[in-house]
């Protein structure tokens, strides 16, 4: 619709031209010129209208921000493992734990003679890392005491990665089949870290 406004004009200028003797040339470039110019005025208009209604500009939605996830801590337990007549053969830690190393008198499942006297001993390690003092003990836990003492004390410091044999004095019940009795370490308060049993059958 606006180029025609802009020739209808241009082609009356060029006859009025043609009449006035005006050479074809002339003629050519004063339509040009004239093109050119109503070209020009057709933008700035086009632009001041533009100016005049800006668009709409759209709004960024601002981004979800992500919240650190929790990071759960993992707290060491002091304790023990499982391992042989000793339930303390894994890897604890803590300032007292103990390591089962190895049954040394009396294995599981040994047949003793009812009435029996024997001696129980078993080779444990100070996995902890703090050392172990004469004022622990092997203290009665649960199961079958067999006569054997409550508290037994240790009869010498155990060094940090040090090993050593705890012995305690039992008899074996006069009553026919399996019997097992279960004892443990504890330090100079009474609170036990490392657990121990016997285990013997009665025929």
């Amino acid at each position: 619709m606006m180029k025609r406004h802009i020739l209808l004009p241009l082609l009356v200028l060029s006859l009025a031209l043609a009449a006035c003797g005006i050479s074809e040339a002339d003629i050519q470039l004063t339509v040009v010129a004239a093109e050119t110019n109503a070209v020009s005025t057709a933008y700035v208009q086009l632009t001041e209208y533009a100016l005049a209604n800006p668009s709409a500009t759209p709004t960024m939605l601002p981004t979800a921000t992500l919240m650190p996830t929790a990071t759960l801590q993992l707290t060491p337990t002091v304790g023990t493992g499982t391992g042989g007549t000793g339930t303390g053969g894994g890897v604890p830690s803590g300032c007292e734990a103990m390591a089962f190393v190895s049954d040394v008198t009396v294995p599981d499942g040994e047949n003793v003679t009812a009435g029996t006297a024997f001696t129980k001993t078993w080779s444990v390690r100070n996995s902890g890392t703090c050392e172990w003092t004469t004022n622990f003990q092997l203290i009665f836990s649960s199961g079958e005491q067999m006569g054997g003492p409550s508290t037994n004390v240790l009869v010498a410091a155990v060094p940090v990665g040090g090993t050593t044999n705890i012995s305690v004095e039992l008899v074996a019940p006069a009553t026919a089949g399996e019997h097992v009795g279960h004892w443990a370490i504890a330090n100079a308060a009474g609170t036990a870290f490392g657990y121990l049993y016997v285990e013997i059958n009665v025929p």
